[in-house]
């Protein structure tokens, strides 16, 4: 009975969070790691020389996926970071913030994947040799934004008994949260008569 009581509290809580949301828009976790898992792995070899030591490099990205949880977005993935002369190799994930931001001039919910860096380095001959820092972000951009839920008019007009007209200004007062596996971006719908 007792967790009856919290789950009846938790859903009375999310409903009063979103009581003024008059429309909303969701945007699932899942939505999203399809579009990651379409972009599918990524790799690359690039040559190195720190040091007077000259070498080539190799480096595969895996598992990308975006991960929501209550007021925080973030990007992982597996990476396996690997030399070819001698032959060592390493994996290790790769972390990064997520930004999710609502414009509401142009009425679009933008999903960006900020900096996502991995340290390329090996111990060769008992001594830590780092190559370089590789920011993946770049690879893993959400290139398409949302609609978000603002009213396609303005302002209406109404016919009123006599014939005249009533015009009415229709404004949205945006409110985003990333919850559990989602990101929800609702407006409170202000409707204000023009004299």
């Amino acid at each position: 009975m007792k967790i009856f009581g919290y789950l009846l509290c938790f859903v009375f809580s999310f409903n009063l969070l979103f009581c003024e949301a008059d429309a909303s828009i969701v945007i699932r976790e899942h939505t999203l790691n399809k579009f990651l898992a379409a972009i599918g792995d990524i790799e690359k070899s690039e040559p190195f020389n720190v040091s007077g030591i000259k070498g080539e490099f190799h480096w595969l990205v895996q598992n990308p996926k975006l991960v929501l949880t209550p007021n925080r977005a973030k990007f992982q993935a597996d990476v396996t970071v690997s030399l070819k002369t001698p032959k060592l190799s390493y994996s290790t994930p790769a972390y990064g913030e997520v930004s999710v931001i609502y414009d509401s001039v142009s009425n679009r919910i933008n999903v960006k994947v900020e900096k996502v860096a991995f340290e390329v380095a090996f111990t060769i001959f008992g001594k830590r040799i780092k190559i370089t820092e590789v920011d993946i972000s770049r690879f893993y951009r959400i290139a398409f934004a949302f609609p978000g839920p603002k009213p396609f008019e303005s302002s209406v007009d109404v016919t009123m008994p006599d014939d005249s007209k009533k015009k009415i200004k229709i404004e949205a007062k945006p409110v985003l949260a990333i919850e559990e596996g989602k990101i929800v971006v609702g407006s409170e719908m202000v409707y204000t008569p023009i004299k």
